[in-house]
């Protein structure tokens, strides 16, 4: 990939554009001699950027997006007029054309589809997203009816995916959002390959693992990725000692989930053997190699909603850009429910070294190769 500035803030490849990037990769196309895919970009001094592939023939094809990720993200793609649409009025209305237009085409992926995953997918269908990948490996039952949006007791009972019962919800939506979905772990090569397809990825897991895996897969692609996590210490008979709804945002230039806390690598380690050898799991951890894989967590509707609204307006606000206060004072956010407080922290770290050494990498990230199950 190439990238050079036109200073008179023309977006358009010039002549001498088309003739320099003939040359140019035909040269490269020698060298390598393997029928690569190279790319040509320019960027105008108000940071826009368009790109294009050059060809192995020298033929040029217009990419259907170009992401700049950080603080904000900013998506570039060829303009549509949304707002004819009845359902997007008020979404004008508040966010303009333009944000309407982005959230029209892009691709979200949404990990973890139950009491928080639920309600991120409601509210980015119902603000008109284009495209939704869904992963979950679970299915709808009794137990989850009251916190999984658009769950039904009749899915309960039939022991539906609950992706597939979202998928089915969105259906009858019917605002034009196209939904895949994937029964598995993040740790599948399909699911893999379908999230990093993504534009951005809405985590919505309780466990370090998928926490884990989010984290290399972001990192290694270069993905905006927006964890969602409720903590509830309650002691089963009513009493509330905790109650919090927390929000993070990650990005390739800050710190990520790993650095802030959110997990750590030997509550990784615990729930890798416990899924993939429980013997070896209990052996280990009766012996003091490997700490307790926890208990489920209560859960309180309300928290849950709290936590995915969180998350949801910060994504709003890091692609539309309408916040008074810079962006990185909103990396990870807090809803403390028995305190009655929010909170908020800005990401003034740097990324955990594990995740910068193969940072931007893509499929050649063993971080990425050596989570993904031999299917």
């Amino acid at each position: 990939m190439t990238i050079h500035s036109h200073p008179g803030g023309d977006l358009e490849f010039s002549q001498i554009d088309n003739d320099n990037d003939r040359k140019l990769f035909a040269s490269i196309n020698a060298w390598f001699d393997d029928n690569r895919s190279n790319g040509a970009a320019i960027m105008t001094p108000d940071g826009t950027i368009t790109a294009r592939r050059v060809a192995e023939d020298s033929s040029f094809l217009p990419f259907r997006s170009v992401n700049v990720v950080g603080e904000t993200i900013s998506i570039w793609q060829e303009e549509e007029d949304y707002s004819h649409a009845p359902q997007a009025k008020k979404i004008c209305q508040t966010l303009g054309t333009g944000t309407l237009d982005r959230l029209r085409k892009i691709r979200v992926g949404v990990v973890g589809c139950s009491g928080t995953g639920s309600i991120i997918v409601e509210l980015l269908a119902r603000n008109c997203v284009e495209k939704l990948v869904l992963i979950d490996d679970d299915v709808v039952e009794e137990k989850n009816l009251n916190r999984l949006v658009n769950g039904a007791t009749i899915d309960a009972k039939s022991g539906t995916p609950k992706v597939q019962a979202l998928a089915a919800a969105l259906d009858r939506l019917g605002l034009g959002t196209k939904v895949d979905i994937y029964k598995t772990l993040t740790d599948s090569p399909q699911a893999a390959a379908a999230l990093v397809d993504c534009d951005v990825i809405f985590g919505c897991v309780d466990s370090a693992f998928g926490r884990y895996h989010l984290d290399c897969l972001a990192s290694a692609y270069l993905i905006p990725y927006f964890d969602v996590g409720v903590h509830i210490d309650a002691d089963g008979t009513g009493d509330i000692k905790a109650a919090d709804a927390v929000a993070h945002y990650i990005h390739p230039e800050g710190r990520d989930l790993l650095s802030r806390g959110g997990y750590n690598l030997e509550q990784v380690k615990a729930e890798n053997y416990q899924r993939t050898d429980p013997a070896a799991y209990t052996r280990q951890r009766e012996q003091g190699y490997l700490v307790s894989v926890g208990d489920e967590q209560p859960a309180v509707m309300s928290v849950n909603m709290q936590a995915a609204c969180m998350a949801f307006n910060d994504f709003l606000a890091r692609i539309h850009g309408f916040r008074l206060d810079p962006n990185c004072e909103f990396a990870t956010q807090r809803f403390r429910l028995t305190h009655g407080s929010y909170e908020r922290e800005t990401d003034d770290g740097e990324p955990c070294w594990l995740f910068a050494k193969y940072r931007g990498m893509g499929d050649a990230s063993p971080l990425v190769r050596n989570n993904l199950r031999n299917d």
